[in-house]
């Protein structure tokens, strides 16, 4: 699969996922923090699913939500701004009619103006650069990876956090809702896109997780 790697190899694997719009090149600013005990691997999506064995998982929004899904095949899981899913069918209606404007609009809009709508919602603090990338190919995999369509998680099998941005209070309210078998922390000054904003923060609590869950190699 496409990927950006850093650090040794023969450490144990530490795979970022990124969200929707984004690239495996914007993790690069979190690796420093990380590629002296890990091999750091930052992958572009979708993945065929073929991750590292023993990795510990570190997933932005759709990529948190990848991560969540296949929480058993990871010692750990990290998912940043990243929705466990929906509990009721009127949530999953309501998202799917969101989701298919959104695919809509990637399909007949500029995608500059596309983007200044993208980042107009509330969850985002500011907008962040994009590369041009196939609208068409950006609505399928919306319209695959819709949290309409994608199952409730409420079991947490692997040590796993939860990080949103203080200014996000969508997900903050969310997560406050979690269960106390997983750990949450918030990222001060920061909207949806934590490790984008605030990437020196977001691995300090990554880095005290690992530590506290005796995930370090």
């Amino acid at each position: 699969m496409p990927q950006l790697t850093s650090g040794d190899p023969r450490l144990s694997p530490l795979i970022f996922l990124h969200g929707f719009l984004g690239s495996k090149e914007d993790w690069i600013a979190m690796f420093p923090f990380f590629d002296r005990q890990f091999h750091c691997i930052a992958v572009d999506l979708p993945t065929d699913n073929l991750f590292p064995k023993n990795a510990i998982a570190v997933g932005y929004s759709m990529g948190g939500r990848i991560a969540l899904q296949a929480q058993e095949k990871f010692r750990a899981v990290v998912a940043i701004s990243a929705h466990p899913g929906l509990k009721t069918q009127e949530e999953r209606d309501l998202r799917a009619k969101i989701d298919a404007a959104w695919c809509e609009k990637l399909r007949t809009l500029p995608f500059s103006q596309f983007l200044s709508e993208w980042y107009a919602q509330p969850i985002f603090k500011q907008a962040f650069p994009r590369k041009e990338q196939d609208p068409d190919k950006l609505a399928r995999m919306l319209e695959q990876m819709s949290l309409a369509k994608q199952p409730l998680i409420d079991q947490f099998h692997r040590p796993t956090l939860f990080i949103h941005g203080e200014e996000d209070l969508k997900y903050r309210e969310l997560y406050a809702t979690l269960p106390d078998t997983v750990t949450v922390r918030s990222v001060p000054n920061c909207g949806h896109a934590v490790h984008l904003e605030n990437p020196a923060a977001c691995a300090e609590h990554i880095e005290e997780f690992i530590c506290k869950a005796c995930l370090r190699p």
